[in-house]
């Protein structure tokens, strides 16, 4: 049993560091400081307060922060997009939008081929 497992080891071991050399996430075009530009310059806060009533106000607060979540397809669009938490509607809508019209990505790449990525991301708007 022992001379399998020295054995089997090296070998998981190499096949390990052969599928994270093949495997890489998708990456937005200028890395993470261009994409948290591209966020910051993309939302239309006076939009989006203009979209909203005093009663989406009163529900849901001047500040909302909301988790999503979206795919990035193999060819570099954005795919599924989901929105978790609490926010108004014109909050929500915002965020697909800007999604919808994001620059394509870099793919991602599992076993040297392009592939679906998912990305989480967090969003605060503070409307004054």
């Amino acid at each position: 049993m022992k001379k399998i497992l020295l054995f089997l080891l090296p070998v998981i071991w190499v096949t390990l560091l052969c599928a994270q050399e093949n495997n890489t996430p998708a990456i937005f075009p200028g890395g993470d400081t261009a994409w948290g530009h591209y966020l910051d310059t993309a939302f239309h806060k006076e939009f989006m307060a203009s979209q909203m009533t005093k009663k989406d106000f009163d529900r849901f607060g001047k500040t909302q922060s909301l988790l999503y979540t979206f795919s990035i397809m193999p060819d570099g669009s954005i795919g599924l997009i989901n929105i978790q938490g609490q926010a108004s509607q014109a909050v929500r809508n915002e965020i697909y939008r800007v999604l919808r019209e994001s620059p394509r990505w870099t793919p991602a790449t599992l076993n040297g081929k392009p592939s679906i990525y998912r990305k989480k991301q967090t969003s605060s708007f503070t409307f004054d």
